[in-house]
C-alpha cells in the first residue's frame, strides 16, 4: 500500500478517536505502521497485532509470533483478534488502549516521545527497543503534524453542549478544553457543581 495513503487512513480514525479518548494520533499511525508493516503484513485486517484474549467475543486468527523472553527471542503460536477492515482495527485499538487501566498513563501523555515510552512500559510490546522505533518512525514522517492539528482543534463537537453548560455555570474557567485536568481542578469541578445544586 501506498505510504502516504496508509497514513491518511489511519489518521482520519485517529483522530476522530482522540476527542473520545485522548491518544494522539501520532502514536496510534506509528504503532499501525511498525505493527503491519505499512499495512502489508497484517493478520486479517489486524494492524495493531493486538491479542485474542478470553474477553474477546470476534472472530480469531492464529499466527505464529516472535516474542522477546527477556534474553532473546522466541517463536510461539498465539490467537490474534480478526477484523472486517483496518478501520475497525484502529477503533478496535483506540478503545483497548483508551478504556484500559493498564494504559491511563498512555492517554496523559503531553507529546509523541513519552507516548511511545508510556505504552512499551504498559506492556503493549516485548521489543525493547519498540518506543525508539515508534519516536523513528514519528519524526521521520512528520507524524506529530496530527498531534498539532488536533490539539488546536476547538471543542469536539460531541462535548460542546456539555462544555458550553459549565462554563455558563461557572464549573470550569473554559480554558483549553482539550488539556487533562488534574485531581484538583476535577474536585473543584465537582464541588461548583454540588455547591450550585445545593444553593
Amino acid at each position: 500500500m501506498n505510504k502516504n495513503k496508509f497514513i491518511e487512513r489511519v489518521a482520519k480514525v485517529a483522530i476522530e478517536g482522540y476527542g473520545e479518548y485522548g491518544i494522539l494520533p501520532s502514536l496510534t499511525i506509528a504503532q499501525a505502521i511498525l505493527e503491519s508493516d505499512w499495512g502489508n503484513k497484517h493478520i486479517e485486517n489486524n494492524i495493531f497485532g493486538i491479542k485474542a484474549g478470553s474477553s474477546w467475543k470476534g472472530k480469531v486468527a492464529i499466527r505464529k509470533t516472535k516474542e522477546w523472553d527477556g534474553k532473546k527471542y522466541i517463536t510461539k503460536e498465539a490467537r490474534f483478534r480478526a477484523y472486517d477492515s483496518f478501520e475497525y482495527s484502529i477503533r478496535d485499538y483506540l478503545k483497548l488502549i483508551g478504556e484500559s487501566k493498564r494504559y491511563e498513563k498512555v492517554k496523559g501523555a503531553k507529546d509523541y516521545k513519552e507516548a511511545s515510552r508510556l505504552i512499551y512500559e504498559a506492556g503493549y510490546a516485548t521489543d525493547p527497543k519498540y518506543s525508539q522505533k515508534l519516536i523513528d518512525i514519528i519524526e521521520e514522517y512528520k507524524l506529530y503534524d496530527y498531534d498539532q492539528k488536533v490539539k488546536e482543534q476547538p471543542i469536539s463537537p460531541w462535548a460542546k453542549a456539555a462544555w458550553d453548560w459549565a462554563i455558563k455555570e461557572g464549573i470550569t474557567d473554559g480554558k483549553d478544553p482539550k488539556a487533562y485536568a488534574t485531581r484538583e481542578q476535577v474536585v473543584t469541578m465537582i464541588y461548583r457543581l454540588y455547591k450550585k445544586k445545593n444553593n
